[in-house]
């Protein structure tokens, strides 16, 4: 589907270590990307220069956090002469794989992430913000377990591990002192099957994205904590914790820098509207995958997730992502750190 709709680039600006065996072993799993079905919605290659060039961007499904941003964008006329074309994917992790394979010109991307693509060959560059963190730690209504610490040895349902959200479980369990790998019974997998995993009693606890969370909570299961928290506690930082960007090859961006500027605009006026008008979250559910009838989750969206979405990118995102990527180097998630920036201010 082509969405040409009229956005200005410039119109808004952003304001004791534990076992690091086993945390390496899954360094290098983001360039393990399998075959590919047809690409859904192209509208053809981008050609570089303006902001009206072509851009293959993932159309992210109902269960992610990153959903509403296509229905406010087109119903608000964000999008100005940016032409996208949508592709589909199943959500963290194999979007980064259609990202490093050349399927999608933009995508999610962490900053450690980003780095192990980096010392793999492929040069990602994260020009934009995404979303901040919101991998959730979730147990039984009556579960007798109080803290993760408690979870040592059991069964967890996780996203997969090439996803943002799993190498942040690492990195703010690895701060705790915690080997997330060797310590826990983890159960890899997409976020569908780990709620299924979850709901069916196949596993003690569940570290999971919004907005199934909240699903979650409305029905009874209860939050022991979240990766942001975790991170706090054990680096001492008070700051948000950034999930990740935008992003791209960097000889995309910089072939096609307008267009690149205008998407990290763009993302940051839906943002903005998001946290102008929390309710849209609510009035959007459906987008989330969560029918009318679950009134409950609902009615927590805007609570829940309004924060999720950052407004600048600049000082505090790039200070986040520098942390991670130092910490994640000390424990033994990257080798170290890149010699090449993975991020940029396009302005």
């Amino acid at each position: 589907m082509t969405a040409r709709q009229v956005l200005r680039p410039g119109a808004i600006t952003g304001r004791a270590v534990p076992t690091r065996r086993t945390l390496l072993r899954s360094g290098g799993a983001a360039l393990a990307a399998a075959g590919f079905g047809p690409l859904l919605a192209a509208c053809g290659e981008s050609q570089g220069g303006g902001s009206g060039a072509a851009a293959r961007v993932e159309d992210t499904q109902a269960g992610t956090a990153g959903a509403v941003i296509r229905p406010i964008s087109e119903r608000r006329h964000l999008l100005g002469d940016l032409r996208l074309s949508y592709i589909a994917g199943t959500g963290p992790g194999d979007v980064q794989n259609k990202l490093l394979s050349g399927a999608l010109d933009v995508a999610s991307m962490g900053p450690i992430g980003a780095a192990v693509s980096l010392a793999a060959g492929a040069d990602v560059l994260i020009f934009s913000t995404s979303l901040a963190n919101h991998v959730r730690w979730l147990v039984p209504e009556n579960s007798p377990y109080r803290r993760i610490e408690d979870l040592r040895g059991k069964q967890i349902a996780t996203p997969p591990k090439n996803s943002d959200a799993y190498r942040s479980t690492q990195l703010a369990s690895a701060v705790g002192g915690i080997d997330f790998e060797r310590e826990y019974h983890a159960h890899p997998g997409a976020v569908l099957a780990g709620l299924s995993l979850f709901e069916r009693g196949d596993v003690d606890a569940i570290v999971t994205i919004e907005p199934n969370a909240t699903r979650l909570v409305a029905k009874g299961a209860r939050q022991l904590t979240t990766v942001t928290d975790l991170w706090r506690h054990g680096s001492g930082s008070d700051s948000d914790l950034l999930l990740n960007g935008q992003g791209a090859k960097r000889g995309w961006v910089e072939r096609n820098e307008r267009t690149a500027a205008a998407l990290a605009e763009l993302r940051l006026r839906a943002h903005q509207y998001i946290h102008d008008r929390p309710g849209i979250l609510a009035e959007l559910h459906q987008y989330y995958g969560i029918p009318a009838a679950e009134k409950k989750a609902i009615a927590l969206l805007p609570e829940r997730l309004v924060g999720i979405y950052p407004t600048e990118w600049a000082g505090a995102s790039f200070t986040s992502m520098r942390d991670q990527l130092r910490v994640a180097a000390k424990v033994g998630l990257i080798k170290a750190v890149p010699d090449k920036t993975v991020y940029r201010n396009l302005g």
